[in-house]
């Protein structure tokens, strides 16, 4: 089955709209991932003195989402790399 020039046309641009959807979404994660970051600090500064648990906890959590903060983050950076090399693709079929 041959696809129409119309139908690859198509393609591509749902294509290119999904990734960015899916950029976004990402971003809303990391967004999210850094404001637990924050929560976390909080927690270590509350209860330093108060309550080891909680600031272990703290301790943890902070770790654990910064880390997660940087692994969106390299998501999104190899995201718009493919992005780019859909586009350049593309450029080049034309």
């Amino acid at each position: 089955m041959k696809m129409s020039t119309q139908d690859y046309n198509e393609n591509y641009q749902k294509e290119v709209s999904y990734q960015k959807t899916m950029l976004k979404n990402l971003s809303r994660w990391q967004s999210f991932f850094s404001m637990l970051v924050g929560i976390s600090i909080l927690m270590m500064y509350f209860f330093v003195k108060h309550n080891w648990w909680l600031f272990g906890t703290g301790v943890f959590l902070g770790i654990l989402n910064v880390v997660a903060v940087f692994t969106v983050g390299y998501a999104i950076y190899r995201g718009k790399q493919n992005l780019a090399k859909v586009i350049q693709y593309y450029g080049h079929q034309k």
